[in-house]
């Protein structure tokens, strides 16, 4: 690895390990936690699928709680009710950021593990739990980088920005798919150049950053083919209008809330899906899908399975095949479009949706099942 790499690297986790041990030293936070766990659930159902969350890794926290609340929901999606042990290392964090998330949901703590019925499904990122006796079948996650189809393990699906589970916007998804579509292309999300254009992005997965594609994309479309929406007021317009061309919402300019989103997205035949932060994944790709917006994407291989060019998206991998996509979505025909928006969508219920996921990860392995959780991530490319 290269040794600024490696130090960046380091560095992170150490971050992450102090963040987490902060609290030892600061006893008002530890007692803060008391006086939460007192008010909690104890109760466990005995008429419900268990799920047992039983984790030590601060990278299930990354980033800022988003990973433990996506396998939280995904999991009650799925028909399960979760069990939190009291562990003040993992949940003294739980009213933090999207972590706090998981507090809508009714669930458990577990005090004794004698509480526990026979036959419960765990999950843990430990080399060994004391939960695992009396299991019916286990999970256990790894947060490694570079994972290849034939890897003994299953691939977790990247998620829908957590807050869209939170306001229950996955669970209207043919409203939205049977929305009439006034905009030919969308791109929402934020676009501070700054911050979307890591070197990770176009050095260690060799993709065009969001900079540069909202550069391209403004640079070589004429003026009437390409709206920004600067403000909610010109958000508003183009909401009553048709257009042909590009759409641009920088969400630090005009933003919507999570339970308008969903519906915004699904204003657009198609979404230009620009990578995220230090890595090409991003939310907004998967919530597209589920609307039945055509993604436009230079990262189908990040998929599993893999997008198809033409059946479920539209490809591109530098600046010039990126110009003759987005013509080729301007000026696509209504029959071809609708194909390929069905495709869309039925890859989503069948690989992204939470219960789909968590069906096809429980039919993976009989009994111990190995979870990777960051299956797009390159050793390098972002943080794990």
């Amino acid at each position: 690895m290269n040794p600024l790499k490696s130090i960046s690297t380091w560095g992170h986790q150490l971050d992450g390990t102090l963040q987490r041990y902060k609290s030892l030293v600061y006893p008002q936070r530890y007692l803060e936690y008391r006086r939460w766990l007192r008010q909690q659930n104890r109760i466990i159902p005995q008429d419900k699928p268990i799920v047992v969350l039983d984790f030590r890794d601060t990278r299930i926290d990354g980033p800022q709680g988003r990973r433990f609340y996506s396998l939280f929901v995904f999991f009650i999606r799925a028909g399960f009710y979760p069990v939190l042990p009291d562990n003040y290392l993992v949940l003294g964090n739980i009213q933090d950021k999207y972590k706090k998330l998981c507090l809508l949901e009714d669930f458990s703590v577990l005090l004794r593990e004698q509480d526990l019925p026979q036959g419960y499904l765990l999950i843990t990122d430990k080399w060994y739990s004391n939960l695992t006796h009396k299991a019916k079948k286990i999970i256990s996650v790894n947060y490694q980088p570079n994972y290849q189809t034939e890897d003994a393990c299953f691939p977790m699906p990247f998620p829908m920005f957590p807050p869209l589970y939170a306001a229950q916007q996955d669970l209207h998804l043919q409203t939205y798919r049977q929305q009439p579509r006034q905009w030919q292309i969308f791109f929402g999300g934020d676009a501070e150049p700054g911050k979307y254009n890591k070197k990770s992005i176009r050095k260690i997965y060799a993709k065009l950053s969001r900079a540069q594609i909202l550069d391209c994309m403004t640079r070589t479309l004429t003026s009437e083919c390409i709206i920004e929406l600067q403000n909610d007021s010109v958000r508003q317009s183009a909401e009553e209008k048709q257009h042909g061309g590009l759409i641009v919402m920088n969400t630090r300019h005009c933003k919507v809330a999570p339970e308008e989103w969903l519906g915004t997205l699904a204003r657009a035949r198609f979404f230009l899906a620009c990578p995220g932060v230090r890595y090409p994944m991003s939310h907004n790709l998967i919530e597209a899908m589920a609307v039945g917006s055509v993604p436009i994407t230079q990262y189908p291989e990040m998929f599993f399975p893999p997008l198809e060019d033409g059946k479920n998206c539209l490809t591109f991998n530098n600046e010039t095949e990126l110009q003759t996509v987005i013509i080729k979505a301007m000026t696509m025909n209504k029959s071809d479009l609708a194909v390929m928006a069905q495709a869309a969508t039925d890859y989503y219920d069948s690989y992204l949706a939470p219960t789909a996921s968590i069906q096809r990860l429980l039919k993976h392995k009989p009994n111990h099942i190995s979870l990777r959780l960051l299956p797009f991530l390159k050793a390098g490319g972002g943080f794990a």
